[in-house]
């Protein structure tokens, strides 16, 4: 998958460490950071989710990416893919966008993004949660 991507809102990157302190303060938002275990308390486990996501694109060519106001270059979210439920293969599409900026369809355009990617680089088969993509949520 490429490193660089961009939409009409959105700079799409690979994260790296120097994103660390700014990717920490979205996972440890209580508001925003709702899945799996819920939000991050410190600022190692951050650092073990970049080492991850790092990790994934060097063996297995999937990409994770932070999602910034192509004007702004503040950090909005984060989406990309991970290992499906079974396999690298058929990976699974994953995001998260900051409380304050939910409801204005941003996931949907980065997920849109991200899956176009997919099939530029022969990835055919992806999961994820297509149905919370197609309505924007509202903020509140």
């Amino acid at each position: 998958m490429r490193t660089l991507l961009t939409t009409m809102r959105l700079r799409l990157r690979p994260f790296t460490f120097a994103d660390a302190e700014e990717l920490h303060a979205l996972f440890s938002d209580r508001e925003t950071n709702t899945i799996g275990s819920g939000p991050f308390t410190s600022l190692a486990e951050t650092h073990r989710w970049i080492q991850n996501r790092i990790a994934a694109q060097s063996e297995h060519g999937l990409c994770w990416y932070a999602l910034r106001g192509i004007d702004t270059d503040q950090l909005i979210g984060n989406c990309g893919m991970l290992r499906g439920r079974s396999t690298y293969a058929e990976p699974e599409l994953g995001y998260m966008i900051h409380k304050k900026h939910q409801g204005q369809g941003l996931a949907s355009e980065a997920a849109t993004a991200v899956l176009k990617e997919c099939r530029a680089s022969g990835i055919q088969r992806a999961s994820g949660p297509a149905s919370d993509l197609t309505t924007p949520r509202r903020a509140g």
